[in-house]
């Protein structure tokens, strides 16, 4: 999606800022700060947010001005964490939330993951195992979801499936969206060269992408990468953290097990039924020791049992 705004002409797109969250965290602070009267004889609620906003945009326009861009593209994965105090910040900004099957980022962050440790980089939490990467995905889309639900104009909601099927369709609606005319080049994000692509192949050791995967055109072949690249006992465990999301359901997502891999059918039933009633049973058991005293032994266990089952 950055790829395919920084295409147009008038967009620029740059590297994964990663700061905004650390921001708001700071402005957060110094709110709770004025709140107490601790700071309120140095600066208001209302000054702190015109720095930060000030600081913000002088560091983005800046960039897209001597690129002679009218829009700059911010993509940092986690602004969607603070979507509703960029929103409240950023009265002029637009925000696009890009919906994409649970399975395919799940499967993304775990290969992310086994890229670093062969390199002997140290990776992010959520790419550790199948557990801690679902429950990062279902933060992230709970936190959009929550703040598009509100209506307001200033959000839209792409589905990553829908772009890469129907491209000329979406970027057109994109386009309109954000009141610029549509350009073909959006088209073809592979055939330019982009300001990010540094920062987020060589410099970070090849772990997110190395040139030859960050440098592509539409795609649409790769969409169901991860039937091959999760295993069934995966495919389940992510399939089943969010088979009940009616966001997700509404966007056009299929998590019954006719959206698996089904290379044996009688395999992929039993697998499912196990896990499934695994997980039933450790939640049934985490609620019925959880409060009670002197039993550690068996808290660790369902810890383990926890990892297993996701």
């Amino acid at each position: 999606m950055q790829n395919i705004l920084d295409s147009h002409p008038e967009i620029l797109g740059g590297p994964e800022f990663l700061h905004l969250p650390g921001i708001v965290k700071l402005r957060r602070a110094i709110h709770k700060s004025i709140m107490c009267k601790y700071i309120n004889i140095i600066c208001t609620r209302d000054e702190v947010d015109s720095y930060l906003t000030s600081f913000v945009s002088n560091l983005f326009l800046r960039l897209a001005d001597q690129n002679e861009c009218k829009l700059y593209s911010e993509k940092t994965p986690e602004n969607v964490l603070i979507f509703s105090e960029l929103i409240e910040l950023f009265p002029e900004a637009y925000f696009i939330q890009v919906i994409r099957d649970p399975r395919a980022i799940v499967s993304s962050l775990q290969q992310v993951g086994k890229r670093a440790k062969e390199k002997n980089i140290q990776h992010a939490n959520f790419t550790a195992n199948i557990s801690s990467s679902i429950s990062y995905v279902r933060q992230c889309f709970d936190a959009g979801f929550s703040v598009a639900k509100n209506g307001d104009p200033r959000i839209l909601t792409i589905v990553y499936e829908d772009l890469i099927k129907n491209p000329d369709r979406e970027t057109k609606i994109i386009c309109k969206f954000l009141g610029i005319e549509w350009n073909e080049s959006m088209l073809f994000p592979g055939e330019k060269k982009h300001l990010g692509e540094s920062a987020i192949t060589s410099n970070s050791g090849e772990v997110w992408y190395n040139a030859k995967m960050y440098n592509r055109n539409i795609d649409h072949e790769e969409v169901h990468k991860w039937k091959t690249k999760l295993t069934l006992s995966q495919q389940i465990k992510v399939t089943l953290a969010f088979e009940d999301n009616p966001d997700l359901i509404k966007c056009g997502y299929d998590f019954t097990l006719n959206s698996l891999e089904q290379a044996n059918p009688i395999r992929l039933k039993l697998a499912y039924f196990f896990i499934r009633f695994g997980q039933k049973l450790y939640r049934g058991a985490s609620r019925v020791v959880r409060n009670l005293p002197g039993i550690s032994i068996f808290r660790r266990v369902l810890a383990s049992c926890s990892r297993f089952l996701g």
